[in-house]
């Protein structure tokens, strides 16, 4: 995993919103990886992707922003995804305000 692939990966979800669950929780993922490295993880990162966000530094704003995007675009598939996402999209505003 690097830069271009989480970006490649948000960037789908944006294309196609209303695609399959696989390409929905890849995408969350992704967003996850990158609030995490921008400084707002969630209370309970995984260790692979604690040490990846550890080694890898600060995401660009383009990439939060586009990360920002994408959950909006996943929130959006049902009112479940939108309750799930609920934390992770106030995360990623505070990130991207910064």
């Amino acid at each position: 995993m690097d830069w271009d692939s989480l970006h490649a990966t948000l960037q789908a979800a944006c294309d196609d919103p209303g695609g399959d669950e696989t390409l929905a929780e890849r995408a969350v993922e992704a967003a996850e990886i990158v609030v995490s490295a921008a400084g707002e993880p969630p209370d309970e990162l995984p260790a692979d992707a604690r040490e990846w966000v550890e080694t890898h530094g600060v995401p660009d704003d383009s990439l939060v922003e586009l990360a920002c995007r994408s959950m909006k675009c996943v929130a959006a598939r049902s009112d479940a995804w939108h309750d799930r996402l609920n934390d992770l999209r106030y995360r990623l505003g505070d990130v991207a305000a910064a």
